[in-house]
């Protein structure tokens, strides 16, 4: 097996409709790009079919940047180059895996070939505060993959419409046994969602600091440290609460829209939360996935499940994992747990921990899928 002259073939971007969203309330795209990877050797056989592994992104990303790319788009994406070399020396950027390094791995063996699809899971609305990435673009709100009446049915465009479009145009195994789910972040939060309610579909997944955001959390303080070390304090605090903000924001907008929640809280002189409107607080507590997850009890039973978080993750999703995990204990589901301590994740625990556990995550799946 070699690699490909043509990558061009392999590392493809697909634009497809999705019948699920269309008519959707907030007039967000219905024709996608999807990203996919097809492995080395795909194009020597006209026969062979393979598992396939879907990749959920987090909050803020959308089609402008795909978690996994090449090396080319990784650091156009992510621009590296723009971070002092004593900060960057504290990042393993070499774990944060791009297509060359899945060629590499399958090429020598140490991975079974699979075709790796990451789906756009962007509302494609602009952060309310205007808020731009490294690349200059405003960054946009994220559909946490849920079928909402306010923005959408996009829990069924990824489990009807993009699965449906692999399979049909990719030589696949197109059934449950060979197709497993990773995410991260609102990914992560996607996975077990999407699990929850369709365990017909996958038979492993990955959710990586699952992005779980319940009423209880309004308080969090995000700070995170890449960003003081490299702008200042102000600059850090300004940053952390405009994008906890805008996420807070999009989860009204999505469980509850015609009666949100956000402006009825009341807080002490301390800014804790002292009083709420309850509709509100139920509207938001049926996507909480603590909810979901007790409701849906035997969905798990058959799923190879990996659950993990960075212990000093800025988003506070140590705890919310530790919750998590807690409840499907309780459920007596069988999974993977840990809740990890890296060095290398030290500018930010929760984007460096992703990115570093999208690899191992993808072993995981290789193991009962290939």
């Amino acid at each position: 097996m070699s690699i490909d002259d043509d990558l061009d073939k392999r590392y493809k971007v697909d634009n497809f409709h999705s019948k699920s969203l269309e008519g959707n309330p907030i007039n967000s795209p219905v024709d996608l790009d999807i990203s996919i990877y097809l492995p080395p050797g795909y194009f020597e056989s006209k026969e062979k079919r393979y598992p396939v592994i879907y990749f959920l992104h987090g909050y803020a990303g959308n089609n402008k940047g795909w978690t996994v790319s090449t090396l080319e788009e990784r650091n156009k994406v992510t621009r590296f180059d723009l971070i002092p070399k004593k900060i960057r020396e504290q990042i393993d950027i070499d774990r944060l895996l791009i297509f060359e390094t899945l060629d590499e791995l399958i090429i020598n063996g140490d991975l079974s070939p699979f075709i790796f699809v990451q789906p756009d899971g962007s509302l494609h609305i602009p952060n309310q505060d205007g808020t731009k990435n490294f690349r200059g673009e405003i960054m946009t709100k994220g559909s946490y993959y849920v079928n909402s009446p306010y923005t959408g049915k996009y829990r069924d465009y990824i489990i009807k419409d993009v699965i449906d479009y692999i399979d049909t145009h990719y030589r696949t195994l197109p059934v449950k046994q060979h197709r497993a789910l990773e995410g991260g972040s609102m990914g992560g939060y996607g996975v077990l969602s999407l699990c929850s309610y369709h365990p017909e579909k996958f038979m492993a997944a990955v959710s990586l600091s699952p992005g779980n955001i319940t009423a209880k959390r309004l308080n969090w303080k995000l700070r995170i440290p890449l960003y003081e070390k490299m702008f200042g304090k102000k600059f850090n605090d300004k940053v952390g609460d405009s994008a906890w903000g805008d996420i807070i924001n999009t989860f009204d907008i999505i469980s509850s829209k015609d009666n949100p929640l956000l402006p009825s809280i009341k807080r002490d002189e301390n800014g804790i939360m002292t009083d709420y409107d309850n509709e509100a607080f139920n509207n938001w507590e049926k996507y909480n996935l603590n909810n979901v997850i007790k409701e849906n009890p035997e969905a798990f039973k058959e799923l190879h499940l990996q659950l993990n978080c960075e212990k000093t993750d800025e988003f506070g999703l140590t705890q919310v994992s530790e919750e998590i995990h807690a409840i499907l204990s309780e459920l007596g589901v069988d999974h993977e747990f840990e809740i990890y301590s890296d060095k290398k994740t030290v500018m930010s625990p929760h984007i460096f921990g992703i990115g570093y556990h999208i690899l191992p995550g993808i072993r995981f799946c290789l193991k009962y899928i290939s």
